[in-house]
């Protein structure tokens, strides 16, 4: 196996792991809209979102994230999915900095998550395996 067929593999799996990760956290907008409403009152200070809201960006996410998963528009799927996460673990920090605390722990692989996607971010020119956008986009 050649090195450049080791590495598309190896980006798959990336993909292919984040976005499973990503569609769980995009379903619980449809399965427990109260909790992004939760996240976006307390972590965000934003009272206005609704549980209605919540199936709207569940929605677009939704979206988002499928487009990332068959690897379309790399360059603008991946920079936006890689943004998207961040944003959530930047505002996670308190929980993350006080990590002994029960579910504070388990933000933790929200972490891990961001570094695969920026790696994948970076690489993104070399994932052509079951990509639909092909190679060199």
């Amino acid at each position: 196996m050649t090195d450049q067929r080791r590495l598309e593999i190896s980006l798959l799996i990336l993909r292919l792991s984040t976005g499973a990760f990503l569609v769980v956290w995009t379903s619980l907008k449809f399965f427990r809209p109260e909790w992004m409403v939760n996240i976006f009152q307390n972590a965000y200070g934003q009272a206005w979102v609704t549980q209605d809201l919540a199936f709207l960006i569940g929605t677009i996410q939704g979206l988002l994230v499928l487009a990332f998963l068959i690897g379309f528009a790399r360059r603008i799927t991946y920079g936006l999915v890689t943004l998207m996460h961040a944003t959530g673990v930047i505002a996670s920090i308190p929980g993350l900095i006080n990590f002994t605390q029960y579910p504070n722990n388990l933000m933790w692989t929200a972490v891990g998550t961001l570094g695969a996607l920026v790696a994948l971010y970076i690489m993104r020119d070399r994932d052509n395996l079951l990509s639909v956008s092909g190679r060199n986009r």
